[in-house]
């Protein structure tokens, strides 16, 4: 085979907060790396989502940081990366329930993208950090399971140019009408910035009031939209965020933290052979946060999520994926500032995904 998937990181089980630190040995190109992620807890009450006990994925060669996320940063890009999708998670959030997570580092524009992969070989010691906290989703959360893959190219291409970097830039607490000033950095082309926005309860439009941002001190303004805007133009581009979840049924309401964070709808029916008069009822989800009650508490319950804007984070598109010569090429700037005006107490964070060439 030309392409092939390795697992390099058997299934191992973590009891206890942990940064893994793995050396990437490979010697062939790698398109991409999937992160298997398996949440046990043992009640049923989460209060974030599964994603938050993954502090930090970081791809480092020594001090030169070449990839650097957290769980929900990562998740929403690798949404946005694959069009629209997530992947294959099995979100069993009832008691005593493990939550199966996956999320893909794109080294390319898709996979197997015989341009743009990541190259061990032009490194000198890669390495994989993930760091682990293991009940920062949920008081009853015990273990994670962690597994990890490589799509690797058997014999590598010959035409690779470069790959895709992600980083975060900066997190802060943003406020009504007030604005936060970022220099951006102009070492290599932007694919996408994306923003993130999150309050819990609050959809992300309504703590963005606006992002802008300013080539050579204001000489001239590339982009100046408002959440509603930026919103509008992402559910025509990737539409809705989709995806199942199964809780344990209460009769008081109770939060089920899902992925999409505004415009949320909740269909729930009980996930169970004998029938039922009715369903459980669904209402919120703004921030991710969706409330759930049913009437008798008995079973479980299958609900189906629908709505946009994953894990908070709005995509800001710079170019036309599939054509690097379109992406925004900051090294001929003088300065790049972003001007993003709070509407809300929110916490803020700002990350990049970039063509970094060889």
């Amino acid at each position: 085979m030309n392409y092939r998937q390795y697992k390099f990181y058997a299934r191992t089980t973590k009891t206890s907060d942990t940064t893994i630190v793995h050396d990437i040995n490979m010697q062939d190109p790698i398109s991409s790396i999937i992160l298997g992620f398996e949440f046990y807890h043992t009640g049923y009450v989460y209060q974030l989502a599964p994603v938050a006990c993954v502090k930090k994925v970081e791809l480092v060669d020594g001090s030169d940081v070449l990839w650097s996320l957290d769980g929900y940063e990562a998740e929403a890009l690798d949404w946005y990366n694959n069009g629209g999708n997530l992947r294959s998670n099995w979100n069993f959030q009832a008691t005593g329930g493990t939550v199966s997570r996956y999320v893909g580092i794109h080294f390319g524009r898709y996979l197997w993208d015989p341009e743009y992969a990541f190259d061990p070989t032009r490194f000198n010691n890669p390495q994989l950090r993930i760091t682990l906290d293991i009940d920062a989703a949920s008081t009853t959360g015990n273990t994670i399971y962690l597994t990890m893959w490589a799509n690797m190219f058997d014999e590598g291409p010959t035409t690779l140019k470069g790959f895709f970097s992600a980083k975060e830039l900066k997190q802060w607490t943003m406020a009504d009408n007030t604005h936060e000033y970022t220099d951006l950095p102009l070492d290599h082309p932007y694919e996408s910035i994306f923003m993130r926005a999150y309050l819990d309860g609050t959809a992300p439009n309504s703590c963005l009031e606006n992002f802008k941002l300013l080539e050579d001190e204001g000489k001239r303004i590339p982009y100046d939209n408002g959440g509603q805007e930026i919103l509008r133009n992402c559910l025509v581009e990737y539409g809705e965020v989709k995806e199942n979840i199964i809780v344990s049924p209460h009769t008081a309401a109770r939060e089920c933290w899902v992925t999409p964070t505004e415009r949320v709808f909740g269909m729930s029916q009980p996930w169970a052979a004998a029938a039922y008069d009715a369903g459980g009822t669904c209402y919120g989800g703004d921030g991710g946060n969706l409330a759930h009650i049913v009437k008798t508490a008995s079973g479980n319950h299958q609900i189906r999520v629908v709505g946009a804007t994953p894990h908070s984070t709005y995509k800001i598109p710079t170019g036309i994926k599939m054509n690097p010569e379109t992406y925004y090429d900051v090294r001929r700037l003088g300065s790049l500032r972003a001007d993003i005006e709070g509407a809300a107490a929110a916490q803020g964070f700002l990350f990049l995904q970039q063509l970094r060439p060889y």
